[in-house]
């Protein structure tokens, strides 16, 4: 998983050259980069937000996101890629604490996370945080890609469990 987020860093720091003084032909070139990649539908969730900006906001989520989530675009767009508006009771405080260090100290790094759908449905996921930077080597985007691992978080029933025994 790291080697794709690498990849995309990669990708994203030669948008970032490309496109520097045009920052919505800019986000619009990563989006479509990212896009293009062709990476499997559970590896291409993903938001970017402005790594100059206080509280990180997002400037871009694809569509895969939204299906993931339940939320539109419109209700994403400038809130903070902390993504706090899912967050339930069940979210891991520390997990949490975690992410917020990796943002502020311009790190990457990886979580599993629990959050909630718009539907309050728990959603587990697997969290990649990249920092992009620019030909000067200033952050200016953080790459979060979702990868959904509800399905290897859930109680598997089996015989043993059936019936109380």
């Amino acid at each position: 998983m790291l080697q794709i987020a690498a990849a995309l860093q990669l990708e994203l720091r030669l948008w970032v050259y490309l496109f520097s003084g045009r920052i919505n032909a800019f986000i619009s070139g990563i989006a479509s980069g990212i896009s293009n990649l062709r990476l499997s539908a559970t590896d291409s969730s993903f938001l970017l937000a402005n790594a100059q900006i206080v509280d990180f906001p997002i400037v871009y989520c694809n569509e895969s996101f939204c299906k993931i989530s339940g939320y539109n675009r419109a209700e994403v767009m400038q809130k903070s890629c902390r993504c706090g508006f899912m967050y339930g009771e069940l979210t891991d405080k520390e997990t949490v604490a975690r992410l917020e260090y990796t943002l502020e100290n311009q790190q990457q790094d990886q979580f599993e996370i629990l959050l909630y759908k718009k539907n309050k449905t728990p959603l587990w996921l697997l969290l990649q945080v990249a920092p992009i930077r620019n030909e000067r080597d200033l952050v200016v985007l953080f790459l979060l890609t979702f990868r959904d691992i509800t399905a290897l978080k859930q109680p598997i029933d089996s015989e043993d469990t059936k019936g109380g025994k």
